[in-house]
């Protein structure tokens, strides 16, 4: 299957009918930029255009955020109604923080063990609390974790370091670090059926990390730590609001890849296989003759919605369309290969699957060069600090051919 010769015409057409970015002619981007003024002033906000132009990426300059929480239904579509619902979901997260987090036994517990005290467990008020303690002590241990990955691309050599140290400095803010883990926590109290899962904090990062630069001014991957000091407490707590609540809209889409035994998960995982056998068989072969198993490294690509393997900048790129996808489909249902239509994200999921392919072929030809030892540290740390948003605009162009290739037609897959 010629996947390069196939997906070179097919992402240019596509390309011209404004489906995807093109990142050609000088014009483009100030015309692009008029149709999102456009549309962001209709009233109300008409969705399916908005989510067909934010499909090709969100121009610089634009607030991506507020494009982000209409797509995803956060924000009304009517001005009228925008400032009375952002108060008012705002107002009903502070309850659940004092609700759920503040008033939570695991914090007492918990700075008790973590200063040294002992036997401070058995203050909990049963098994509730133990469960809390035990989910406020999981998410404490992931959040050191949480890597910012800011990239080359663009950058000239003197300023890497300035721009690399600027932006991971705040996301290893004490105030960030708190912001993130009350998210996390709530979040996980709410949905008992899968409470919190590892990775869910690299899943945050991006709508955090988007919500400071909109309100920066300031690309993704140069904030600076002046910022949080600029918003306050009260825009922190409006900025903490917004993100719980995204949080919730993305999540509530691909929920079973979090609940008891990840079937959601496992069906991606399944499905990129077949999908890699089909595009690039040399390279199937290969990593089945070296015995590799592919679900490891799916896995942490699907669970975290591939924010570790990117750059920040093309981690929100690729959002912009996974978003947009989802808003596009609206409550459309999603085919699996062998089964009638099931609910699925048509974002998050059916196209996520097909960017995670494309990504993999991209590397086909150094992955066919290695054996199992070289194979499995090359897919623990992808070598993606050069990527700039146009590579993954390229692997966005090719996903969307193979989905319109393979999405209606699953049984191709198995041929």
């Amino acid at each position: 299957f010629g996947l390069r010769q196939c997906s070179a015409g097919s992402y240019a057409a596509a390309a011209a009918t404004g489906l995807m970015a093109t990142g050609g002619a000088p014009a483009a981007p100030s015309r692009r930029r008029v149709r999102f003024d456009a549309a962001l002033a209709q009233e109300p906000v008409d969705k399916k255009v908005l989510s067909e132009l934010a499909w090709s990426g969100v121009p610089e300059g634009l607030s991506r955020n507020e494009v982000w929480q209409l797509l995803l239904g956060y924000r009304p579509l009517t001005q009228e109604r925008r400032a009375d619902a952002l108060h008012r979901k705002r107002q009903e997260y502070s309850e659940l923080r004092r609700s759920l987090y503040d008033s939570s036994p695991a914090l007492e517990v918990l700075a008790e063990t973590e200063g040294g005290a002992t036997g401070s467990r058995d203050r909990g008020a049963g098994s509730g609390a133990d469960g809390e303690i035990e989910l406020l002590r999981q998410i404490r241990k992931d959040l050191p974790r949480t890597r910012l990955r800011v990239g080359t691309a663009g950058t000239a050599s003197s300023d890497k370091d300035t721009v690399s140290a600027s932006s991971v400095e705040v996301v290893e803010q004490p105030t960030v670090k708190a912001l993130m883990e009350r998210v996390l926590f709530i979040w996980a109290v709410r949905q008992p059926a899968s409470g919190y899962v590892q990775g869910l904090n690299d899943v945050l990062l991006p709508m955090l990390l988007v919500a400071l630069s909109d309100r920066a001014g300031q690309p993704v991957d140069k904030l600076s730590q002046q910022l949080l000091q600029e918003l306050g407490e009260q825009g922190l707590q409006e900025v903490e609001a917004d993100c719980y609540w995204c949080l919730t809209k993305v999540l509530s889409e691909i929920l079973d890849h979090y609940t008891h035994g990840q079937p959601g998960i496992q069906r991606m995982v399944q499905r990129l296989k077949e999908i890699i056998r089909r595009i690039d068989t040399p390279l199937s072969q290969h990593l089945e003759t070296q015995c590799i198993d592919l679900m490891p490294t799916a896995f942490r690509w699907i669970t975290c919605l591939m924010v570790r393997e990117l750059p920040i900048a093309c981690t929100v790129r690729l959002w912009d369309t996974l978003i947009a996808e989802s808003a596009q489909a609206g409550s459309q249902k999603v085919l699996k290969p062998g089964s009638d239509a099931c609910e699925g994200s048509a974002g998050f999921e059916a196209l996520l699957v097909y960017f995670c392919a494309c990504f993999t072929a991209y590397f086909s030809a150094r992955l066919q060069a290695m054996d199992f030892e070289a194979i499995t540290f090359f897919l623990q740390q992808m070598p993606t600090d050069a990527f700039a948003e146009t590579d993954v605009e390229v692997l966005l162009g090719e996903s969307y051919v193979l989905k319109s290739l393979f999405q209606q037609a699953p049984r191709h897959l198995s041929e």
